[in-house]
């Protein structure tokens, strides 16, 4: 057994070894980003780029290196303004078995800017008028942001702040017994621990 680090027990009481795949990681994001701005309709060879390296990260329990590229393929789904394909590399990272909390932590984090202001409100970002599809797009992204938080304790004030946001957007589209019932899937307690700005 090497001494290059560990990060678990394996069966058999033995320690899982952790590959260090950061010289890879940074060739690789590069080579994708490359591939995105030659043409944006390369996205989703650079995403099965990257897919396999983060199978490989997760695999070898490179945690940093995992973080590294789940967050490098949202940004060039997100640089290419493809929301389907951002919504679909976001599910995937997430479902993916054995995936490490830090990187579901990191994935959720990365993606709050881009449906809340800035400050770390819960205010939801404006959306030009007229603009039906970025309006359409944010709103996706924050009804699927509170299905991967739902259930996790560590991701628990994104949660919270995630509903606030929901029922802000369903009270100003009118339908106001529906932001009541959105914000009542939130302990009283979550909303006593967060930030009160």
């Amino acid at each position: 057994m090497s001494s290059t680090g560990a990060s678990g027990r394996a069966e058999g009481g033995q320690l899982e070894e952790r590959v260090d795949l950061s010289a890879e990681t940074a060739s690789k994001i590069s080579q994708a980003r490359t591939l995105v701005a030659s043409s944006p309709s390369n996205l989703r060879d650079a995403l099965a780029l990257l897919a396999a390296l983060e199978k490989r990260c997760r695999v070898g329990n490179d945690t940093p290196s995992l973080v590294r590229v789940c967050e490098a393929c949202l940004d060039l789904c997100k640089e290419a303004g493809d929301d389907e394909a951002l919504l679909a590399t976001l599910k995937n990272l997430i479902t993916r078995r054995s995936q490490k909390a830090k990187a579901i932590g990191a994935l959720v984090t990365k993606c709050l800017p881009w449906v809340l202001d800035e400050g770390g409100g819960f205010t939801p970002i404006v959306i030009a008028e007229g603009n039906e599809a970025a309006a359409k797009a944010r709103d996706a992204l924050v009804e699927e942001l509170r299905e991967i938080t739902d259930g996790k304790m560590y991701l628990e004030a994104e949660r919270a702040r995630l509903t606030r946001t929901m029922a802000i957007l369903k009270e100003a589209a009118g339908d106001v017994a529906g932001a009541a019932d959105v914000l009542q899937e939130v302990h009283v307690e979550t909303y006593g621990s967060i930030s009160k700005r």
